[in-house]
């Protein structure tokens, strides 16, 4: 068992480290870099300029080598800093982060104060009626795709009984003009 879990973690780090560089090197691939576009409008700038602030930025360097500077920060907890909102990376997530993890937080109790009663009744009851309408819901559930059933329970509990109230928790983040930036 303790081989299983270990194999199945190195797999789950294999996989979020090829993500990672794979949506690293997919940034990679865009049209021009931030330099480019900070200088785009201004003549003043040289190229001698465009290369002491690439050098700067370490855009100078082969893709692979600024991923595994970038993923060495990134482990650190140092995720640089965001130009579209003139403020540190962390915090920007930090705030997108917040509500999630409270949504998070509420459906893994939600679901295991459901869950464990749920299963110790159907191994109870095993192969009987009551197993077998458990499990049938259980799979029709599973087999829902899970933003129209999302849909369906918004419009459940907001406009057919309406326990909760549509509305928003706060304004978006986006800026209003996003031209010029990758997303």
């Amino acid at each position: 068992m303790k081989r299983f879990i270990f194999s199945r973690l190195l797999q789950m780090l294999l996989v979020l480290l090829l993500a990672s560089f794979a949506a690293y090197n997919l940034m990679g691939l865009m049209p021009g870099d931030p330099i480019d576009l900070m200088v785009q409008n201004n003549p003043h700038i040289t190229a001698e300029d465009v290369a002491r602030l690439k050098a700067e930025q370490g855009l100078d360097k082969p893709v692979y080598v600024r991923y595994f500077h970038w993923l060495g920060d990134a482990l650190q907890g140092e995720l640089g800093y965001s130009r579209m909102f003139s403020q540190p990376a962390i915090s920007v997530l930090w705030e997108a982060m917040k509500n999630t993890l409270i949504l998070v937080g509420c459906g893994t109790l939600l679901s295991i104060l459901i869950a464990l009663p749920v299963g110790v009744l159907c191994a109870v009851k095993q192969n009987r009626f009551t197993d077998y309408l458990i499990s049938g819901i259980t799979y029709l559930f599973l087999s829902t795709p899970a933003a129209w059933l999302a849909l369906m329970l918004i419009m459940l509990f907001s406009v057919v009984y309406p326990i909760f109230l549509q509305e928003e928790r706060e304004k978006p983040m986006a800026p209003k003009d996003l031209k010029g930036c990758a997303i």
